[in-house]
């Protein structure tokens, strides 16, 4: 499978907007830090060692505050202002490296401390501060203020463990949410429940733990923030017993996407680890259902490429997730799990049952096919044209269920019919979508032109409509077919721009099965020099992510190779 990369760049905490890398001021200030500013208001420090957290937090707040000592010495934490880090932070390359070390094995020590003020202060000493900015030579100009929503914690009470645990098991919701404004221990009471013999009760914990942090953070983030690195920390140590760590952490995020929407990186990272696939994947199914463009992208493919995987937990856990996600790519590889009958144990954020692969593929696919497709498009036509969009919307299902029949002929009707609406009505996505499956249809009846034709229009508006994941898939689709026809020279610039987008994607996995191909066709051109090179690129991107049998593949193919030039 494609691992996810282990390096991203860095995003405001607060905001999640791209920030630019640190830099030294000038006229220099205290102590040897980098300083820089998000659009959110949001300040931010880096310390290079690591060491330096108390004297960075302080740099903080100074230039955050325009450097008025009195007023960043009468401020509260979370009343007054928010704060977070990032931790693991190179500037040299600007990344973030989620495992804490590069991939040459250093360890990465850089920690980025950000502060953003509550608003009412913010504007208070916004002229002094966009002057201040101004003398430094960082922008302004994009300083909007946000109001920070403030929940005021209640009247200080202690809550027993008996009660925590009656509270949960009963799942009162709203008891659990006064609960935590009001039991700075709440989140460790509840915490302990997941070591319960009671299997329901510990799912139950897990929501748990999301809505109470959802609550609490909001006038104690840091105790959240503490909470989420112990269980990222517990879900990583093999030694650990860590059950329910990480499906914790994915309803941290979930209640929180905002402040903690970064450490999905770290969440999708614990994919490698094969005993954590069914948690990270339940996890990732539940933050798409509240925040599903923080999975989409190149999670999409870390995900996808589990279905196929040998444990029926980790198969179906990956089919629930991508129904939720809501891409229509892995229509296809999901059509194939509808007759898997192996059983493995879900919870649907409801109820605990064991549930058949085959049933939870056939739900997903519900999800992403014409009944949604229908509901959705529904609020932007009217009257005839709502319902020609019905007919074609039908069509369309129509032909997919011939399909997978394996009755081509007349599927191919009811498709072409169905575009031809679709065309009329000017529906891009459905055009797109109908395409892609005519081409399938081109597949199965050994008709490779029709279906190259067929997959390229779909390439074209997904690209238009800025799709990469799915032009990916398309691109993938039109090789298999030029590979398949021996047409491997025509398949080659499909491949390069396949290689642009899971660059853009930050699929390593997928950018090095590329580069093999592309190494396979300038062989087969005698391009020797160019397979080389393609070759070893691929070997040091596998080297990278720690994919030992490809690596070992790829060096006895290139020493072949290079012995082979030697003897010329």
């Amino acid at each position: 499978m494609a691992r996810v990369t282990d390096a991203q760049p860095p995003a405001c905490p607060f905001c999640r907007s791209s920030i630019d890398r640190p830099r030294e001021l000038e006229p220099k200030r205290l102590g040897d830090f980098a300083y820089g500013s998000c659009r959110c208001g949001a300040v931010y420090v880096y310390d290079v060692t690591g060491h330096n957290l108390g004297a960075a937090l302080v740099e903080a707040m100074m230039l955050a505050c325009a450097d008025d000592m009195d007023l960043m010495w009468n401020l509260l934490p979370e009343e007054d202002y928010r704060e977070a880090r990032i931790d693991s932070y190179d500037m040299d390359s600007h990344l973030v490296f989620l495992s804490g070390r590069t991939r040459e094995g250093d360890k990465v020590k850089g920690v980025l401390t950000f502060i953003r003020l509550k608003e009412e202060i913010a504007e208070a000493i916004k002229e002094r501060r966009e002057d201040k900015f101004a003398a430094y030579g960082l922008d302004s100009r994009h300083y909007e203020p946000q109001r920070l929503e403030m929940v005021q914690p209640l009247e200080p009470r202690r809550y027993s463990k008996r009660q925590v645990a009656r509270t949960v098991s009963e799942w009162d919701r709203d008891a659990i949410v006064e609960m935590a404004r009001r039991d700075s221990l709440l989140l460790n009471k509840i915490q302990r429940l997941l070591y319960s013999p009671d299997p329901e009760l510990r799912w139950k914990a897990v929501k748990a733990i999301g809505v109470a942090s959802g609550v609490i953070n909001q006038f104690r983030p840091g105790q959240v923030g503490d909470l989420l690195r112990r269980l990222l920390f517990a879900s990583t140590d093999s030694a650990a017993a860590n059950w329910g760590s990480i499906e914790s952490i994915g309803e941290i995020i979930r209640h929180n996407p905002k402040i903690y929407g970064t450490f999905v990186g770290q969440l999708m990272a614990l994919l490698r680890h094969e005993e954590s696939r069914a948690a990270v994947l339940w996890a990732v199914g539940r933050i798409s259902e509240k925040a599903p463009d923080l999975i989409r992208g190149s999670a999409f493919f870390a995900v996808f490429d589990l279905l196929d995987s040998q444990d029926p937990a980790v198969r179906g856990h990956a089919a629930w997730a991508l129904g939720r996600m809501g891409i229509k790519g892995a229509e296809k590889a999901l059509a194939r799990l509808c007759e898997d009958g192996e059983e493995f144990e879900l919870y649907d954020g409801e109820t605990l049952s064991l549930a058949k692969v085959g049933d939870v593929a056939k739900e997903s696919l519900a999800l992403l096919k014409g009944e949604e497709m229908v509901e959705k498009q529904e609020k932007d036509v009217s009257g005839q044209e709502q319902d020609e969009f019905k007919k074609a919307a039908k069509l369309y299902m129509e032909g997919d269920m011939l399909l997978a029949r394996g009755m081509s002929l007349d599927a191919m009707e009811k498709l072409q019919e169905a575009l031809a609406i679709f065309e009329s009505l000017g529906k891009e996505r459905e055009v797109a979508n109908t395409c892609d499956k005519l081409g399938d249809v081109h597949i199965l009846r050994g008709n490779f032109k029709n279906a190259i034709s067929m997959y390229q229009r779909a390439l074209a508006i997904c690209e238009k409509r800025d799709d990469p994941v799915s032009a990916l898939i398309l691109l993938e689709k039109v090789t298999d077919v030029y590979k398949k026809d021996n047409r491997y020279e025509s398949a080659l610039p499909y491949y390069m721009h396949a290689l642009e987008l899971a660059e853009k994607l930050k699929e390593a996995g997928r950018a090095c099965l590329y580069l093999t191909a592309i190494g396979d066709i300038y062989q087969r051109q005698g391009k020797v020099g160019d397979a080389l090179d393609a070759y070893r690129l691929a070997l040091k991107i596998s080297k990278g992510m720690g994919a030992r049998e490809r690596v070992k593949i790829l060096e006895e193919g290139i020493a072949r190779i290079e012995a082979s030039l030697a003897k010329e």
